[in-house]
């Protein structure tokens, strides 16, 4: 193994060490206090950033076994053209936007995202590492390794669906079973 490929494993070890951590200690955090009890139907499961933290974590798990695959081997291109389109297609671009979305809407008025009375409740690593450390990870894993992104319309196909699957989550939950995932949305 030379340096380069020492220090892509190591940073996707790194990387899938600190999201299955995230979500560990996710596990391990009680109910809402903001919420009401019927509001904690689907518990982390309503919220993009922990789908994101699942999506990463298996992103960077799925890259690790490639890591230790031999290149020769059969199934190597299969298994890298699929890391490649699962990167280029959900894991960058949902990455990205749970970044920039907290963020935006954390610095108009945090309340909208990310209530005050969750800091007694999430550890601040446990919040930068579901909304922060995100960015950097996804930048220097494209600085690391070169991706062959897919075909356009594959590649946008497959964000496309993720986002709907998504957004018919949000909105069943919130006719169906009057649950508003975020609090800027409208509770009418």
């Amino acid at each position: 193994m030379n340096i380069k490929q020492l220090g892509r494993v190591s940073f996707h070890t790194i990387a899938f060490v600190m999201y299955l951590a995230a979500i560990v200690k996710f596990s391990q955090v009680g109910p809402m206090p903001h919420r009401k009890p019927h509001e904690e139907y689907a518990g982390r499961w309503k919220y993009l950033t922990y789908w994101n933290l699942w999506i990463q974590l298996l992103y960077f798990g799925f890259s690790l076994y490639i890591d230790f695959k031999k290149a020769s081997s059969l199934n190597y291109m299969k298994l890298t053209h699929f890391r490649d389109k699962m990167y280029a297609s959900i894991a960058l671009p949902y990455g990205l936007f749970v970044f920039a979305v907290f963020w935006i809407l954390y610095s108009i008025n945090r309340e909208y995202i990310y209530p005050q009375v969750l800091d007694s409740i999430f550890p601040v690593w446990l919040n930068h590492v579901s909304h922060t450390l995100i960015a950097p990870m996804l930048v220097i894993e494209t600085w690391l390794l070169r991706h062959n992104h897919p075909k356009r319309k594959a590649g946008l196909s497959l964000t496309v669906l993720f986002g709907a699957v998504y957004i018919t989550w949000v909105l069943y939950l919130a006719l169906v079973m009057d649950v508003w995932v975020y609090p800027i949305l409208p509770k009418s």
